[in-house]
């Protein structure tokens, strides 16, 4: 097992395990995991792993962006390295079978992160969320992936309520591909993988998933920039928000939108 800062790397019988490791922050997508993720998935192709098993420790998988990173105005100036969006865009592309398993919570680039895999398995207890727009941000990869799994309605109510989905409803929606019992969502995953590509000749495998994201593929130019649409006044109130503990206070925001609204029509 190679150990890094923020994850572990196991390779098993063929099948690289990637462990989300860093669970005192809920396992968030800081620059440092983003980084060793990409470490992780170049390392276990050097290993020669055959499918690609994302996990997490703790009793969150993903509790999604580093809020600290965000302050720092990680979305304004990001880092190729470092990129969530770049990340997702990976394992989208990577021609091995990803599979998740969710044991807790995926939210926000949690949530991403697992509609970027190309299988999900997750535990009773489990949910997804997709909060951003709450906090004055938008689920950029999240809004072009979700829509093709659950269509373009139900996309939108995910991402503007925000609200939580079970483990149960996210089955019915297709969010994921089965739900276990606590504990056993990692074994289920690895076996998940083993068995693919024990009954399946690589090119035909690669070759399926190559077609099957060409035929729905994301704008990812779009993906990568469009989080610079949020103006910065808006996501600093609700990352204040968020770090203070307090609720937001959008209004003054929808009332200088209000008065630029007005002078845009009074001038054309």
């Amino acid at each position: 097992m190679e150990i890094f800062t923020t994850l572990t790397l196991e390779l098993r019988d063929g099948i690289a395990i990637v462990t989300l490791n860093d669970a005192p922050r809920r396992n968030a997508l800081s620059r440092c995991m983003v980084g060793e993720l990409f470490a992780a998935i170049d390392q276990s192709r050097a290993l020669g792993a055959r499918a690609l098993v994302i996990a997490a420790n703790g009793p969150t998988f993903c509790a999604g962006a580093n809020i600290d990173d965000l302050r720092d105005g990680w979305m304004e100036r990001a880092d190729p390295r470092t990129d969530p969006a770049l990340l997702f865009r990976r394992l989208v592309e990577d021609d091995r079978v990803v599979v998740a398993a969710v044991q807790g919570p995926a939210v926000g680039g949690g949530f991403e992160l697992t509609l970027s895999c190309d299988l999900v398995i997750a535990e009773e207890g489990a949910w997804f969320a997709l909060p951003e727009v709450t906090r004055g941000v938008i689920p950029n990869t999240g809004l072009a992936l979700l829509p093709r799994v659950v269509g373009t309605r139900q996309a939108l109510q995910l991402v503007l309520t925000a609200r939580r989905v079970s483990a149960v409803e996210a089955l019915q929606r297709g969010l994921v591909n089965e739900v276990v019992g606590k504990g056993t969502s990692l074994e289920r995953a690895i076996a998940l993988a083993r068995a693919i590509v024990g009954s399946a000749p690589p090119g035909a495998l690669i070759a399926a998933k190559r077609h099957l994201h060409a035929h729905a593929g994301p704008d990812w130019k779009r993906v990568v920039n469009s989080v610079t649409d949020v103006p910065r006044a808006e996501w600093q109130e609700g990352l204040d928000a968020f770090t203070e503990k307090r609720k937001t206070d959008f209004e003054p925001l929808w009332q200088d939108h209000q008065c630029r609204m007005g002078r845009v029509e009074q001038s054309s």
